[in-house]
């Protein structure tokens, strides 16, 4: 008979395997991880692991799946009459300083990959098509609003804004003592400065 399996507990222990693969593919590598390296992080056996994932690249889309649910989350939680550009930079506003961005990191092991694994870029380009669909989304009730230029195209700005917000976690790797609270600040400027209307002269 086979084993009556709780949905719940099933969930959080998948959740635990990700978080665990997510720790070893920084400190190691998308490449240098191997399944028995996360198994070991885990505390787990490798059978067990396949109960749950069965290869490294359905971690990785798990990874990116999840990425995409937690963005989908940053934005329903956005603070209450939050500008657009605000609302765009919900992922970087949920952050409390830089030891928060580490999970952002990941993202630069898979773009690595993804020069070298057709399977990562398909997986990357498809999460991309959904962040890219929200950003979009949030750009045209920005431009409903008055908030946003209407002469600016949401779908473009939306690729532009995913390479901004991406690359913002990496800034602490490049350049010392940059101050979290300023830097969230002035790049929310930025943007804003971007998407305002043009004023007629």
């Amino acid at each position: 008979m086979a084993r009556k399996v709780d949905p719940e507990k099933h969930e959080e222990k998948r959740l635990e395997l990700l978080e665990a693969a997510h720790r070893c593919f920084l400190r190691e590598g998308l490449r240098g991880a191997s399944t028995a390296m996360i198994c070991k992080e885990a505390g787990i056996s490798p059978g067990h692991l396949y109960h749950y994932f069965p290869s490294k690249e359905v971690i990785v889309e798990a990874m990116a799946e999840d990425y995409l649910r937690r963005l989908h989350g940053y934005f329903a939680d956005r603070p209450e009459g939050a500008d657009t550009s605000t609302v765009l930079l919900s992922e970087i506003w949920s952050m409390q300083g830089w030891g928060d961005v580490d999970h952002c990191r990941i993202l630069f092991e898979l773009l690595a990959e993804a020069g070298r694994n057709p399977r990562i870029r398909a997986i990357l380009r498809e999460n991309t098509r959904g962040v890219r669909a929200v950003l979009s989304q949030t750009l045209r009730a920005g431009q409903a609003k008055g908030e946003v230029d209407a002469g600016l195209e949401p779908d473009q700005v939306a690729a532009m804004l995913i390479a901004v917000v991406d690359a913002a976690p990496m800034l602490p790797l490049m350049v010392e003592g940059l101050d979290f609270a300023a830097s969230r600040d002035l790049l929310t400027l930025m943007v804003r400065r971007f998407l305002a209307p043009q004023r007629e002269v």
